[in-house]
């Protein structure tokens, strides 16, 4: 029997509940670094002791790190809720639980400079987005991939010629759950929308052969750092998207699909040796699809889509000596796919300021301010009138979040989102999304 209304709530209240109670259950036990903070900040001795709720396992992950053995567990709680606005109102809680397992070939077998490294996720609950508000950009940071048990990655990384040369091939995604990978900037991570959160929203939407985390595909890419400012990298991909279908639980190794291909510069400003300047970084990129696409505008078909990208984050004012990474920066990014017969979303910009420990009393916080705005295609807007469906002109989400460290591998951070034309419908009443976002690293 079909569960009517009120059980629907009651069981969505419920869960909602558990998500917070384990959060809080977990909270009140003895690390993970503030979102801003990339891991090379930090030796293994500090990532244990402050990143991670169950420090070193009693001894067992301090011996397994020594002997090139890294393990790491993840979960991702979103209960989130929209009181007003979108198409409907409601209430959800959203899930991401993963686990990663890296391999120091130096250490393991005496292999300088490789990394092997295979993983997997589970995604559960519901997703308010596709669910409740009919937004295009996910409100909740796990809301990466619909429900389900998958396998991520299952690569190799061998770093060659003193570092100069970084070369990954097997089961990859374009961005990377840690660490960065294509159109990355470490201020993305501190947002719950996903229109933020990991990179820019636009890539995978107008492109369905990328894949990001947790879906992954056979691909290979290389990196080139010739100094501590620049640095090149491009990747090939098998770009069939229904490699990433959730019932596929990532392991359809199948190569049927066109090839992606995605390539970047990167200029980091002033990160080198005795720089002694405000850090910043700029990224210019490029991305295709290839294969055949049916245009929005005939029956036709075009030969592939792609689309060019620049993100860019600079710190502007320290708070603290640079040892503890309390500052205030700012960063922005841009996708054009300009060939609207092909491209659902030709054109999406963000930009924002987060505030790193902004208090000294609270030195691992961070406060996120940010915006996020989708266009829709034109070409696409017809075809949607001509066939009676509401017509998508363009979307817009805001967040307000704070990011508080509450013990060693628990971040709660709770946040607000205004949600401006959810779907893309300016006859959609702009939305209000409310909730937490809780980090978890074990």
């Amino acid at each position: 029997m079909r569960p009517g209304p009120g059980s629907r709530t009651r069981a969505t209240l419920a869960g909602v509940l558990a998500s917070l109670a384990l959060v809080t259950g977990l909270a009140a036990r003895p690390g993970t670094a503030h979102a801003g903070v990339p891991e090379s900040a930090y030796t293994e001795d500090t990532e244990l002791r402050d990143n991670f709720l169950l420090g070193d396992w009693m001894g067992a992950r301090t011996w397994l790190w020594e002997h090139g053995v890294k393990p790491k567990f993840l979960l991702l709680s979103d209960p989130y809720g929209n009181p007003v606005g979108g198409k409907a109102q409601g209430l959800t809680a959203y899930n991401l639980f993963c686990g990663d397992l890296k391999l120091d070939t130096a250490k393991l077998v005496g292999l300088p400079g490789g990394e092997f490294h295979v993983g997997f996720s589970v995604n559960f609950g519901r997703q308010l987005s596709q669910d409740v508000v009919g937004s295009v950009f996910p409100i909740q940071a796990s809301d990466v991939a619909p429900p389900g048990t998958r396998l991520t990655i299952l690569s190799y990384t061998q770093s060659l010629f003193d570092d100069l040369l970084s070369i990954r091939a097997g089961r990859l995604a374009i961005d990377s759950l840690y660490g960065q990978e294509f159109a990355a900037s470490w201020y993305f991570r501190s947002f719950t929308s996903v229109a933020f959160n990991a990179i820019p929203f636009a890539i995978f939407y107008d492109s369905p052969g990328a894949f990001g985390y947790p879906a992954t595909t056979w691909g290979a890419r290389a990196k080139v750092t010739p100094n501590e400012r620049w640095y090149a990298m491009a990747g090939i991909y098998n770009g069939d998207p229904d490699v990433g279908r959730a019932d596929r639980h990532g392991v359809d190794f199948s190569f049927d699909g066109p090839p992606y291909g995605i390539g970047e510069v990167g200029y980091r400003r002033n990160q080198g040796a005795g720089d002694v300047g405000l850090p910043g970084n700029l990224k210019v990129g490029g991305f295709v699809l290839g294969g055949n696409v049916t245009r929005y505008d005939s029956t036709t078909s075009s030969r592939g889509r792609g689309g060019v990208y620049v993100v860019a984050d600079q710190v502007i004012v320290r708070f603290a000596e640079d040892a503890e990474n309390r500052h205030l920066g700012v960063f922005g990014s841009l996708v054009v796919a300009p060939d609207e017969a092909v491209s659902p979303m030709p054109y999406y910009v963000n930009g924002g300021m987060v505030a790193y420990g902004p208090f000294a009393s609270r030195p691992k916080d961070y406060v996120s301010l940010g915006f996020a705005y989708g266009a829709f295609s034109s070409r696409l807007r017809d075809q949607q009138v001509s066939r009676g469906v509401l017509p998508q002109f363009s979307e817009t989400t805001i967040e307000l979040s704070w990011g508080i460290h509450v013990l060693p591998g628990v971040v709660l951070q709770p946040g607000t989102q205004v949600l401006i034309h959810p779907g893309g419908n300016p006859g959609t009443p702009t939305g209000l999304a409310l909730g937490l976002n809780a980090i978890i690293a074990f």
